[in-house]
């Protein structure tokens, strides 16, 4: 058996209340790519309602818009990152990516496989 260190990164606000973490970083990443909060919203495993609740929970925490949304027209509506949004989801990555890999330093494989192992008697 093989035992490792692994570690979840999340934002709160002052209170400690849940901003954000990875499934809301995935939903960013999809608005960014899919230009739909809806079809963004399924790829991340949001409801519609709940993915436009939790950006305007995060909106309102950080005092900036994440996303810009058009309204209907030729080619129809849809909703991008701002600028802003786009800079909070890359900087989340790249802490999270910051984060495992000094858990990964801290505590390589080896170092923890002695736990797998049952203590010796004496």
């Amino acid at each position: 058996m093989a035992i490792r260190a692994r570690s979840k990164i999340w934002l709160e606000d002052d209170d400690g209340t849940y901003l954000m973490g990875p499934r809301t970083a995935r939903l960013l990443l999809a608005i960014d790519d899919t230009g739909s909060l809806r079809r963004a919203a399924e790829n991340a495993g949001f409801s519609y309602r709940a993915a436009w609740d939790r950006l305007r929970r995060v909106e309102e925490a950080v005092g900036y818009t994440l996303v810009e949304t058009t309204v209907g027209g030729p080619g129809g509506g849809g909703t991008v990152l701002s600028a802003s949004g786009r800079t909070l989801v890359h900087t989340f990555l790249d802490l999270e990516q910051q984060t495992k890999r000094l858990v990964h330093t801290a505590y390589a494989d080896e170092t923890l496989q002695e736990l797998a192992e049952p203590p010796s008697e004496v």
